[in-house]
């Protein structure tokens, strides 16, 4: 005991000291930097500053201190006090935003501008955050090593918490992914059809509306949050009742509007498709034509490794068929544009 009190004495008078000699500056490790004068250091492990911008004492924690710079010596060739903590643990931060996503994270940098590094507790990846976007900032306090006598372990910090936790943003921003899913596709098409042997009978145009299904997936590279792109594959069975399905290949983007648990995105599907025969019912030449497919959706959740996803799209895609009635042996050339909306449910990993 009265080994600590000593160095609590003698830390003390090292830090006023300082403010006597000159300003102090305080590196926090959130990668703010404060100036101003150092006035007291408690017994609880909190440092006393006066800021120089406004006169106001403010009290910070010695675990958010990461360094002591001493003015007017430039700070390329300034000594540095490193607090024992500083060298034994890193402190993890907890980032609340203004629309409630929590990251948790270590504070690489803070830059002028307002834009802060975090690299993620989980991911190891690194994400920039402007501070205009943040709520407020706590920290994780380390637990104490062995011998360190600048830290004071909390009362009951063994004893299990059953606090609710908010879900913390994880989502991996840049790197590869997987998506597939399912959708149902509603809506009209478009065709032209000849019901005679002789295709150069005049056309009949005919609307239809129709039910069908999709199923596709999708591997790519997210460059960032707002970029990403790959490649797909995705079969259609358009109209169950005629046998008209097609398998498409397709250049896919996708980027999100947004660094929350609930994001919205948007996607772009884009690429040609290959009509299928149906000998079953009749489909005895098939040709496909392009394919474009606009969407909007949202991504449920921000874990590292997978997330469900909900979105709505547009399709439209061009494909001809001949197909021979089975019952009255008549035969039908169809051009056919279907412009199907599809409501989908996937998995991205």
């Amino acid at each position: 005991m009265i080994k600590k009190m000593t160095s609590l004495f003698v830390f003390s008078c090292f830090l006023l000291t300082l403010a006597a000699q000159s300003a102090d500056v305080l590196h926090l490790r959130s990668g703010a930097i404060v100036q101003g004068t150092i006035l007291n250091y408690t017994e609880d492990n909190k440092i006393v500053f006066k800021r120089a911008e406004d006169d106001i004492v403010q009290t910070y924690l010695l675990e958010a201190v990461e360094q002591i710079q001493q003015l007017p010596t430039p700070v390329a060739e300034t000594w540095r006090t490193a607090f024992p903590i500083a060298q034994e643990k890193r402190v993890v931060s907890n980032i609340t935003l203004n629309d409630g996503t929590v990251h948790k994270g270590v504070i690489k940098s803070y830059s002028p501008e307002g834009e802060m590094r975090i690299q993620l507790k989980t991911t190891r990846y690194t994400i920039f955050i402007m501070d205009t976007e943040v709520k407020e900032i706590t920290y994780e306090i380390p637990s104490a090593k062995r011998g360190s006598e600048y830290l004071v372990k909390e009362p009951n910090a063994d004893k299990p918490s059953f606090e609710r936790r908010k879900p913390v943003y994880e989502f991996q921003e840049e790197g590869w992914f997987n998506t597939t899913s399912f959708a149902f596709s509603f809506g009209k098409r478009e065709r032209e059809d000849v019901p005679f042997f002789d295709p150069g009978f005049d056309d009949v145009a005919v609307t239809q509306s129709a039910i069908g299904f999709n199923i596709q997936h999708i591997m790519g590279y997210q460059f960032n949050r707002l970029v990403g792109a790959g490649l797909g594959a995705s079969f259609d069975a358009y109209d169950l009742e005629d046998g008209e399905s097609i398998l498409s290949i397709f250049g896919h983007y996708r980027g999100y509007l947004s660094r929350s648990i609930v994001a919205p995105y948007l996607g772009l599907n884009a690429g040609y498709g290959f009509a299928l025969t149906n000998k079953n019912q009749g489909v005895t030449t098939a040709e496909g034509g392009w394919m474009i497919h606009p969407e909007v959706g949202l991504r449920l959740g921000a874990t590292e490794k997978s997330n469900f996803t909900i979105s709505l799209g547009y399709r439209l895609q061009d494909a001809y068929y001949v197909q021979e009635r089975p019952f009255n042996g008549n035969i039908e050339y169809r051009n056919v544009t279907y412009q199907r909306f599809l409501f989908s449910l996937g998995l991205l990993f």
